[in-house]
């Protein structure tokens, strides 16, 4: 294969809703190109980008997926990211190595609720994009329609360059608004145009189009404006250049029309990325990490090796393949490179340039350029590889925390570290869901996007790592506290019972603390009435309370506990004798403090249609929610509010429901407030009636 350059290598991340035809498209694009001898298709199970058997049976996009073409001497790679939105966290990765974004545009159902988020995340990313109007051969496809969709949401800087010709049943090709050149397709042909007139019909929509296009492109460049007002014209030279530093600078998004599945304008898109798009020695510097501080460091195919692990992925057969982009340097096969995540050198080994689930080896990845590292010791996502020499490392792609959790056991007795293990390996490939054991619940919590992503992580544990496991609602972490200081409680031990005896007797106050004091032991004796070398014993004796708490068994929270007085018997007294003391005191005074639980509340941001904005918040009012405000982007409001997370541990299920699936949300956690007394009590007998049972 040809070596490229950066500047010859267009570096592109697939970004859509759910079901748009990213992957589609992207096997068109590489049977255009002869990069591939057929075009795969995602509802057969022939693509080779969706190969892995769970897509296959689900027939969606689980696992972001890297391909490449060559088109016009240039290399193009393409990330293909999931669209369904448990998935999402991949379009975050993918945005944080590629220097545009090509974001899909159904062009029956136009923007939804998936194509608003991922542009949010472009936003962030402050990288170009362009749009892809996809499904112009289905019923119901409407161009104009779509468009101006678009240009409502986007703005006037959304620029139609490739525009169809017919729709649905009789769309059969495009026209170039910037040769003003059109061409007619063979249906699931190869996807190369055949020139032909502009229909008649459409001339003067064209000149219309090509017009306004000009008085966009002419307004991002004083030259081009100065050009445009003396001639009247621009040449065909000038729109592009003009489209190409539009998008480079964020003011152009470049919209083309088109069929994935039949193969129609594809070919246009791969000739738009060629031209428009930034190469990928655009990018400069980069960002990176050194001894905790922020800084940048050059892009340069001469400089130090520093790469940048976005994606692992199992193989079977083959083992893990860690999806790298390369910044600076390269790498190269046979050559060392340190980890500074881990610590550790890395031996570069096997490496390729992939293409779904088709590999071409390589011996080097040059800066600018995207492959894979086949079988490092200890590397995976998030992972930088640099220079021996080097000192910093690349910043992680930051995640939303997961928003639907499920305790997990093992249904068969010693399985459990099964389970782990087999999460373990899991979370290499996926790093947005979390796993841990929380002991103030005593429950292994498996938390995850959505529902679709929690069902397959367990497929996979099942099918994987030959490991079934039972599924409860997590309980909800809540803690308990005191409401009032109480002072000078007594508690005497005795035990006599032949031989040495246990004696202490302890006095203590007890106080509350600010919400997140924590817990506070402070040592108030005067004199020798209590040993030295006992009062820490008293401490543990709280201690053994604080985690497993006094009234529903949930950890105890902001408290001062001072010991203030006591006695010791001059042989009787020893250490377990004040742990024991500590304890029964610390439960009596808590008792007599009024205590309270507390419960768990969270930051929620819903984001909605407008018009689903007063169903929310009646809503989020009757979950105990306390709504905070509203935000517009875009179409969408975005209501903020803190709730109880006892109150939307389902809330994904009831947020499609209300809104049919046009809502997203985010939350993390806040603080801790007392429950309503009501509940609190429920809540208490729940516990007491637990521990009867387990007596």
């Amino acid at each position: 294969m040809k070596k490229y350059q950066a500047g010859s290598i267009r570096n592109v991340c697939l970004l859509s809703h759910g079901s748009v035809g990213k992957t589609t498209l992207l096997e068109a694009a590489c049977f255009t190109a002869k990069a591939t001898s057929k075009s795969g298709k995602v509802d057969n199970g022939s693509s080779i980008f969706d190969s892995r058997s769970d897509e296959k049976e689900r027939k969606m996009t689980i696992s972001m997926h890297a391909g490449f073409c060559e088109w016009n001497d240039t290399k193009i790679n393409f990330l293909d990211t999931p669209g369904f939105l448990d998935f999402l966290s991949d379009a975050r990765a993918a945005l944080r190595v590629v220097e545009t974004a090509v974001i899909l545009i159904d062009a029956v159902d136009g923007i939804q609720v998936g194509t608003e988020l991922v542009s949010s995340y472009v936003d962030e990313a402050g990288i170009p994009r362009m749009f892809f109007v996809n499904g112009m051969d289905e019923e119901n496809a409407d161009f104009q329609k779509t468009l101006d969709a678009v240009k409502n949401a986007y703005g006037t800087g959304v620029a139609p360059v490739v525009i169809p010709i017919g729709k649905g049943p009789s769309f059969k090709g495009i026209i170039d608004l910037v040769t003003k050149d059109a061409y007619e397709y063979q249906r699931e042909g190869n996807g190369l145009g055949k020139k032909i007139e502009i229909p008649a019909d459409m001339k003067d929509s064209v000149d219309s189009l090509r017009q306004s296009l000009m008085e966009s492109i002419a307004e991002t460049d004083e030259d081009l404006m100065n050009k445009y007002f003396e001639s009247g014209e621009l040449s065909d030279d000038d729109l592009r250049s003009g489209l190409a530093k539009g998008v480079a600078s964020g003011s152009v998004y470049p919209l083309i029309a088109g069929s994935g599945l039949l193969n129609i304008g594809v070919d246009q898109l791969l000739t738009k990325i060629v031209n428009l798009c930034p190469a990928a020695d655009s990018r400069k510097e980069v960002e990176v990490l050194e001894n905790g501080s922020a800084k940048m460091i050059p892009c340069s195919e001469s400089g130090p090796a520093a790469a940048f692990v976005f994606k692992t992925i199992s193989e079977e057969h083959l083992g893990e393949i860690n999806i790298v982009r390369v910044f600076s340097g390269k790498l190269v096969t046979g050559t060392d490179e340190l980890n500074p995540t881990k610590g550790l050198a890395e031996r570069i080994g096997n490496m390729y340039f992939l293409r779904g689930k088709e590999r071409c080896d390589t011996t080097e990845i040059s800066a600018g350029d995207i492959g894979g590292l086949l079988k490092l010791k200890d590397t995976h996502t998030n992972d930088s590889l640099v220079d021996k020499n080097a000192k910093f490392r690349f910043p992680p792609i930051q995640l939303p925390e997961p928003l639907v959790s499920v305790a997990i056991t093992a249904k068969q007795q010693g399985d459990e570290d099964k389970i782990a293990v087999g999460l373990n390996k899991l979370h290499e490939e996926d790093i947005s869901f979390t796993y841990k054991f929380h002991p103030d619940i005593h429950q292994s919590i498996l938390s995850a996007m959505g529902d679709i992503q929690l069902d397959v992580l367990l497929d996979g544990l099942k099918h994987r790592f030959k490991v079934e496991v039972e599924k409860k609602q997590p309980k909800i972490s809540y803690r308990e506290t005191i409401t009032k200081p109480v002072k000078y409680v007594e508690y005497t031990h005795k035990k006599q019972s032949g031989g040495a005896g246990q004696y202490a007797r302890v006095f203590i106050d007890l106080e509350p603390l600010q919400r997140g004091g924590g817990y506070e032991f402070v040592d108030k004796i005067v004199g020798g009435v209590i040993d030295q070398s006992l009062r820490p014993s008293v401490d543990k004796g709280v201690h053994s309370k604080l985690e497993e708490g006094i009234i529903a068994g949930y950890p105890i929270v902001d408290i001062r506990v001072s010991l203030v007085d006591g006695k010791t018997h001059p042989v009787d007294s020893k250490d377990i004798a004040f742990q024991i003391a500590g304890r029964e005191v610390f439960k009596k005074a808590f008792e007599m403090a009024s205590p309270i639980l507390l419960e768990p509340v969270v930051d929620l941001k819903v984001s909605v249609p407008e018009e689903y904005t007063g169903d929310i918040m009646g809503d989020l009012s009757s979950r105990r929610g306390k709504i905070g405000g509203m935000n517009p982007i875009g179409k969408y409001q975005t209501i903020s509010a803190k709730v109880p997370e006892a109150e939307v541990q389902n809330y994904s299920t009831t947020l499609r429901s209300l809104t049919q699936g046009r809502g997203f949300y985010t939350k993390a956690f806040s603080h801790y407030e007392p429950v309503p007394g009501e509940l609190a009590k429920k809540i208490i007998e729940t516990h007491k009636k637990e521990e009867e049972v387990t007596a």
